[in-house]
């Protein structure tokens, strides 16, 4: 008798943030169970932080800033951040003020009057991905150019 082991349904929300599973599907690859540990207060929010697991293993993190005044050089922290350190970072126009590419993630700003400031910064990190291949950079730019667009809606700045 054979088992199933069927993978649980990509998440169309993620962090607070609506996002189609073809987008997000490659980055939580191989899949699994999905849980999300989120602290972000959308509201209240000055640097918050939200991961997603599958099958216990931190998956994506994501660094959700809001702050006044640009970050300072998006490209230099991406390089040294302790946070989400992205490998061969590079700067890409995905439509936001500032915005970095990495093998295993992206960063991106944009202008946008919240309770925590003036700008809004998100970094997110693919987890499992192999920060010395470029295979996933294509999966990754696509998923922070709908997800950064998105998350701006949920805060109201476009």
């Amino acid at each position: 008798m054979a088992c199933s082991t069927a993978d649980e349904a990509i998440p169309e929300t993620i962090c607070g943030t609506p996002i189609s599973p073809d987008l997000s599907g490659p980055l939580l690859r191989p899949h699994g169970k999905i849980v999300e540990g989120n602290l972000v207060d959308r509201p209240k929010a000055g640097l918050a932080p939200c991961e997603v697991l599958v099958d216990g293993k931190r998956a994506l993190t994501f660094r959700f800033g809001f702050h006044d005044g640009p970050p300072g050089d998006l490209l230099a922290s991406s390089r040294d951040s302790t946070v989400v350190g992205l490998t061969e970072p590079a700067r890409v126009n995905l439509g936001f003020e500032d915005s970095v590419l990495g093998n295993e993630g992206a960063a991106a700003t944009a202008s946008c009057k919240t309770a925590g400031g003036d700008h809004f910064t998100l970094k997110m990190k693919v987890d499992r991905a192999n920060a010395l291949k470029q295979d996933l950079r294509p999966a990754v730019e696509a998923f922070m150019r709908a997800y950064m667009t998105e998350t701006l809606k949920t805060l109201n700045c476009g």
